[in-house]
């Protein structure tokens, strides 16, 4: 499941949520933009043994208009 909704401009930013559920482990891929690290197998080593389908949610800054 994908679930997308936006948050005005208040005190802060306006953002982009993204929610998304019974995403399956099997080929993610997880790159740290900072060395260029593909940090997948140290975050399915940091689950529950037996973990196949994780849920997280993104948040992003949008642009002002």
């Amino acid at each position: 499941m994908i679930k997308i909704n936006e948050t005005p401009e208040k005190l802060n930013p306006r953002k982009r949520n993204i929610q998304l559920k019974n995403i399956s482990l099997h080929d993610l891929n997880l790159i740290d933009t900072d060395t260029g690290e593909n940090i997948t197998q140290e975050v399915i080593d940091a689950l529950p043994e037996g973990t196949e389908t994780i849920d997280f949610k993104i948040s992003v800054e949008l642009p002002e208009e």
